[in-house]
Order: structure tokens, then sequence, then C-alpha cells
């Protein structure tokens, strides 16, 4: 997609096309989704994400598919809301059937599908996308899509539409996900701002979900004493080993999830996700070392600090390894909504060092549930 081009100059694009066939390219058409293909659309899409993931995809109404060798392989599910006179279309989920990787689906289907979007009448395209899900955030990027801050969202569309979108995408449920916005007339900008303003906006947002931990706790200070200091030092444990990496690298907050983070803290804790996140991204095996040790230098300190319990009966000590220890499933958890606390990061250096990673976390865990 070319913000840059005309709404005229793509319908007449379209209009040279058939009615069902957007493009066809190397072997691959695009086209709209014919009745009878749901089922087949859902397959392929429960086949292209892992675990929890794969449920989420139901049963399509409207989709954008691409075929190749007379079979579907990718497909882009997307829907429309309607706002004060403006039409936004939302890319509800895209995928590629894992035997098809590496062939050029993903980039064709991504440019036709937000081509046939803006064809469509849309004067703004969005999507919510996983942090290292470079596969999709990157192919919105070239389509001119902007990675955005929620207040952001709020000026683009205003406070009422932000919420419509924010209920109704998986953008309040999807932990560790971003929010991404095209305009048809011109460049959205990010609001996100660099590392300074990303770490204070990610403090300020767990400090306020932390309030609801506070809610049934005696001691509110030395509890907020000690999650302050177990975040503060995850930041500063991935700063760390970025500074070996000749990447450049930045802090990001993830606003997405916010509500279950929400709704989990009234009976646990569940801060929301902020990462170091290189400039790029690379599929080879020193970048994945690269992002594995970043993943594991966060869960070692959130391993040695559970411990803080067996070396002083300082109140302060067990709040820090009672949150700690809580902390550390979530790291060794490799699979949505819990990969991006740096279990994913790990699971795809090294799955030898995962499994090492996850027996050394059950046994402390089991430790210190028996003391």
């Amino acid at each position: 997609m070319d913000n840059v081009t005309s709404g005229a100059a793509r319908s007449a694009g379209l209009e040279q096309r058939d009615d069902q066939s957007l493009h066809s390219e190397k072997g691959i058409t695009i086209r709209r989704m014919e009745a009878g293909e749901e089922a087949e659309v859902r397959r392929i899409g429960r086949r292209a994400f892992d675990g929890l993931e794969s449920l989420w995809v139901g049963k399509p109404k409207q989709a954008v598919v691409a075929v190749k060798d007379g079979k579907i392989v990718g497909a882009i599910l997307y829907k429309f809301f309607q706002s004060s006179g403006r039409k936004v279309g939302y890319l509800d989920y895209a995928f590629v059937d894992p035997d098809f990787h590496g062939q050029g689906v993903g980039g064709i289907l991504y440019k036709e599908s937000a081509d046939y979007l803006w064809n469509q009448g849309c004067d703004a395209l969005t999507a919510v996308v996983k942090d290292d899900n470079v596969g999709s955030w990157g192919l919105l990027l070239k389509n001119g899509f902007t990675r955005v801050s929620l207040p952001e969202i709020i000026r683009q569309f205003g406070f009422t539409e932000m919420l419509r979108q924010y209920f109704g995408t998986p953008f309040c449920i999807g932990i560790g996900m971003e929010y991404y916005i095209a305009r048809n007339d011109q460049e959205c900008p990010s609001g996100k701002g660099g590392s300074v303003k990303q770490l204070a906006v990610y403090g300020l947002a767990n400090l306020l979900l932390f309030c609801i931990v506070l809610l049934r706790i005696q001691k509110i200070v030395t509890a907020l004493a000690a999650y302050g200091v177990i975040l503060a030092g995850g930041i500063f444990i991935g700063y760390f080993t970025t500074m070996f990496s000749k990447r450049q690298w930045h802090f990001r907050l993830n606003n997405g999830g916010g509500l279950i983070c929400a709704l989990v803290n009234f009976i646990g804790v569940y801060p929301m996700v902020g990462n170091w996140y290189p400039d790029r991204y690379e599929n080879t095996e020193s970048f994945r070392k690269e992002m594995g040790i970043n993943g594991l230098a966060g869960w070692i300190f959130v391993l040695v600090l559970s411990l803080a319990p067996f070396f002083s009966r300082h109140v302060f000590a067990r709040y820090v390894g009672l949150i700690s220890s809580i902390l550390l499933i979530y790291r060794i958890l490799a699979f949505y909504p819990f990969e991006s606390f740096g279990g994913g990061r790990v699971y795809r250096w090294k799955r030898w060092v995962y499994v090492l990673m996850s027996l050394l976390s059950a046994v402390v865990l089991a430790v210190n549930w028996m003391q």
C-alpha cells in the first residue's frame, strides 16, 4: 500500500480485475473468500498459529485469500468499524499456511488486502500484532502502518471510537500486543516516543495496575518498593545484555492486554509487558542468540530474587520473593499470552536451554512452596 497513491488510482486498478480476483503474481492469486470456503480458511489459520492463539481463529465472515496451485494458502480476515462518518478497516487475523512460508505469499497478501480495503472506502486501517512477530508487523510497516500509543489512537479516532476499537478487537486482552494504524490521506504519527518516554509510561502503567494489588495488602509501601525493585532491575538487566550487541535497541511498552492485566491483579500480580527490542530483526542464529540471551538474563534475575526469603526474613524480602516467584512462572511459559515475558525468546534460541530453565524454575518454585 502506498499512502501517496490516490484513491482514484487504486479504484482504476481494481476495475481492471474481475469480481473475485484482486491480483495475480508469481503463481499466487489474491481474491475475496468465496461462500463455502470459511471452514478451510479457519483450518489453515489454526495451523498457522501456535497454542492458545489457534483457538481464537473462528469461522471468518469476510476475508481476502491467497491461492496457489489451486488451494488456499493464506488469508487476511477483516471487519469494518463505522464512526462519525468514517470507515475503519480492521485486519483481524493474517496468516499463511506453514507449508508455504518463505515463498512470498505474505508480502503479496498484505499489500493486496490493504489495497482492497482502501478501495472499500476506508479512511483508516488498523491491526493488532504481537511484539516479536516481525513477520506480520514488518509487512504492516512496509504497507504504510505505524505502531502507535494509546493517546495517539484517541487523537486519531476520538475517545468513543478508541473504546470501540479497544473492546471490539483483541487489543483489550492481547497481552504483549501493539496497535497499528494506517491513514488513507497521510502518515499516522506514532506518539510512542523514545526509550525514556516508554520507560516512564511502562512504570506509570504498572504502578496504576499494582494499586489493584495493594487493595489486599497491609504493608503497602513495602510491597510497592519490592515491585519497583523487581521491575526496575529487570529493565536494567535487559539493557545490560543489549550493550554487547552491535544492533540498536529501544525499550517499548506493549500497550495491549491492559484489561486482562487489571483483572488478574485482583487475585495475583500481572504487569503489562515492556521489553528491549532491536531496530532490525534477522532470521539468523546470531540474532536468535542475542534475543535468547536477553530473555535468559531476565529469567536469571527473577530466579535469584525469588530466593530472597532464604537469605532474609525481612518483610521486604518476603514480598520480593513472592512477587518474583509469580513472575518466574510467566518467564518459563513460551506460549501466548506469556511468551512476551522472555520465555519465547529463549525457546526460539535453544530448546535445551529453555528446558533446563524450566526445570530449575520448577525446583525453585517447589522449594518456595514447601518453605
